[in-house]
């Protein structure tokens, strides 16, 4: 009797698996999570594992949509199988954005690690060695480029870049015992163009910065913060742990902060409007809903975590302190630890550290979610809303058709959307892979 082909192995224990999880989650939300004991561990695939990555090697050398299309079908994904190739092979995904023309701009390890820049495009991949880091505008029209200690943002397919600005140096504003302690910590953990074309946030290690035609501002740490830090006896310089930005789509507001202390919300041109505590001990992740009329505000505490959605109308008579309640302060989702997020239509994806994708209107309604793998690193939604990129530190980048009524048989959620492909950025493989 011939023995059963690889994959039909492989296939029949993924969708059995992911009935199991889908079942598990529908009766955990049904019970709100009261008593439910663990879901049945992952099927153990790795004797497989061989076999799937030589197919999956061979679908990819010809860059041919129907191939890979074929082997996706075959061996549908699942994260937890791979686990035992991630060691030597995943990386964080930095930051992603899409373009005009429908390519996506992937930068391959986390901010803090060695990576590069590259564009995809359907199933071509291309390598841009002179940009360093990038951030797309809140309504994804424009891309702004850290290049050669500068930012180009840029419009579209235009080939003159609609403003050029300088980087910050890391010593403004500092006094001079500070200065004197500066390091190089230059590594761009954030940037993000206003829709004007003529400003941006950049966040670093040693600060929060807006860059404009004036020249350059700095946020975090504000001025009494600075003072105070350079009169202690034993100054040290300056770093900022856990630091984000957010812009507001109309450009008026700016969200940010750092594990220290309380968020913070400056106007778009820099000067400071107020304080909002978080409902959670350490400030994490900050981010605007598409309509602009809310602020989401995540603050973590080791791999859980909570967002608040504050109305931005509010921020001219706000000044909350940790965990304080005010009538437009609103939990919206109370036990992730947010490392990315995109604005959707009528709502706002927030990515956490295990692996889940959470979409919630500034009510707190859930819409929909649904698990990819392991910690969410980036995340990108298209200008037109039909499409979201998903990056994780697997290495993976997930393409998702936020269109779709009707989700794969392998995927994990509740109303979730289809996949459509996704791409492996692993540290040993050649070229990224399609699958």
């Amino acid at each position: 009797m011939t023995a059963p082909s690889p994959h039909l192995h492989w296939q029949a224990a993924v969708h059995a698996h992911a009935r199991h999880l889908n079942d598990y989650i529908a009766r955990g939300d049904a019970r709100d999570w009261q008593g439910m004991d663990d879901p049945d561990d992952a099927p153990d695939l790795s004797a497989l594992l061989p076999t799937l990555m030589e197919q999956l090697r061979a679908a990819n050398a010809g860059r041919d949509a129907d191939a890979i299309a074929r082997f996706r079908a075959q061996w549908p994904p699942l994260h937890e199988a791979l686990l035992p190739l991630l060691e030597d092979n995943s990386q964080g995904i930095g930051a992603l954005a899409w373009l005009p023309d429908g390519g996506l701009l992937v930068r391959t390890g986390a901010w803090y690690e060695p990576g590069r820049v590259l564009v995809v495009r359907e199933l071509e991949s291309q390598a841009l060695p002179s940009v360093d880091m990038f951030g797309a505008s809140p309504d994804r029209q424009l891309v702004a480029l850290a290049i050669g200690g500068h930012i180009e943002i840029r419009r579209g397919d235009e080939p003159a870049p609609a403003a050029r600005l300088p980087l910050p140096r890391g010593d403004e504003a500092l006094p001079a015992v500070l200065a004197a302690l500066a390091e190089d910590d230059a590594a761009i953990q954030q940037l993000i163009p206003f829709n004007d074309g003529h400003r941006a946030v950049v966040v670093r290690g040693d600060g929060v910065f807006l860059c404009g035609p004036a020249g350059i501002q700095r946020l975090l740490p504000t001025a009494a913060e600075l003072q105070e830090q350079a009169a202690q006896e034993d100054p040290y310089p300056v770093r900022l742990d856990m630091v984000h930005a957010a812009v507001s789509p109309d450009g008026d507001w700016i969200a940010c902060g750092q594990q220290d202390g309380r968020h913070r919300i400056f106007d778009g041109h820099g000067q400071p409007v107020c304080r909002i505590g978080p409902h959670g001990e350490y400030p994490h992740h900050a981010a605007f809903f598409a309509d602009g009329r809310h602020v989401a505000l995540n603050a973590c505490h080791f791999y859980n975590g909570a967002t608040i959605a504050v109305d931005t109308a509010a921020f001219d008579r706000i000044d909350t302190d940790f965990y304080e309640e005010h009538p437009a302060v609103r939990v919206v989702d109370p036990g992730g630890r947010i490392y990315a997020s995109a604005p959707v239509a009528g709502g706002l994806v927030l990515g956490d550290a295990y692996g889940y994708l959470r979409a919630v209107d500034a009510g707190g309604t859930l819409l929909w979610k649904q698990h990819v793998g392991s910690t969410i690193s980036a995340m990108a939604a298209s200008a037109d809303g039909r499409m979201l990129a998903v990056g994780s530190h697997s290495g993976t980048v997930h393409l998702i058709d936020l269109a779709s009524t009707t989700a794969n048989p392998e995927q994990v959620g509740v109303r979730a959307h289809r996949e459509l492909r996704r791409w492996l950025f692993w540290k040993q493989e050649a070229a990224p892979l399609a699958w």
